[in-house]
């Protein structure tokens, strides 16, 4: 590895926006998000995220909706 920090990046069906604010929330970062709408996208809801993510704080988290025939993460653990 480089030595580059590396972020998680969850697709969420349809909870990216609630993902992202509850962990700015808990750990002090600012939230970033981009819409379908914004990014002309059409494969799904326009509000839908089509991109997101902490700044500004201690941890690095990014989230998308899973869109069309895209599987959403799954974590277990």
């Amino acid at each position: 590895m480089d030595g580059t920090p590396r972020a998680p990046h969850l697709h969420c069906p349809g909870t990216a926006r609630e993902l992202l604010t509850f962990h700015a929330q808990v750990f002090g970062c600012t939230v970033e998000l981009a819409t379908f709408q914004e990014f002309q996208r059409t494969d799904g809801p326009a509000d839908a995220i089509a991109g997101g993510g902490l700044s500004l704080g201690p941890v690095q988290l990014m989230a998308r909706g899973a869109a069309g025939d895209e599987p959403p993460s799954a974590l277990r653990g």
